[in-house]
């Protein structure tokens, strides 16, 4: 199944967009694409779940990237990053993000989960609930990521 159809049986038809421009304003400038060429296109989960989730603690974005020939998930989180209040929403996040991809035709891709502070943060990756996140297959990037 291409990435395409994937999201499409999983998010809706009209979920996937060009590029990063499935992504709110507000959060475009937290990901960035050195090579965007690469990409395959995003998705907002959160906005295409909302309706059928809405009480769900649901994962932000998902941008598809080809590599080499290889198809990549990125499941990015742009999130406050500011107490350790924070951590426990994106461990929820977390939780939730696993749980919808059984069986889900989006898990057969590797997948690169990510949580992007939304503003200062009050740790690094070195702080002990970021590592455990971390063990957890969830990295913290910080202000940015880039693709």
């Amino acid at each position: 199944m291409t990435f395409e159809a994937a999201v499409a049986q999983a998010l809706g038809s009209d979920a996937l967009r060009k590029g990063l421009r499935a992504m709110r304003a507000a959060d475009s400038t937290h990901v960035s694409a050195l090579r965007p060429r690469e990409l395959l296109g995003s998705a907002n989960v959160d906005q295409a779940l909302a309706e059928v989730m809405p009480n769900a603690a649901r994962w932000d974005y998902l941008v598809g990237r080809s590599r080499g020939g290889h198809h990549q998930a990125h499941w990015i989180e742009i999130h406050p990053a500011g107490s350790d209040t924070n951590i426990g929403e994106v461990k929820r996040k977390l939780a939730w993000l696993t749980d919808w991809l059984r069986g889900n035709p989006l898990a057969a891709y590797p997948r690169d989960i990510v949580w992007v502070a939304s503003g200062k943060s009050a740790f690094n990756v070195r702080a002990p609930a970021v590592r455990a996140l971390a063990a957890r297959g969830c990295r913290f990037v910080g202000g940015h990521l880039q693709l």
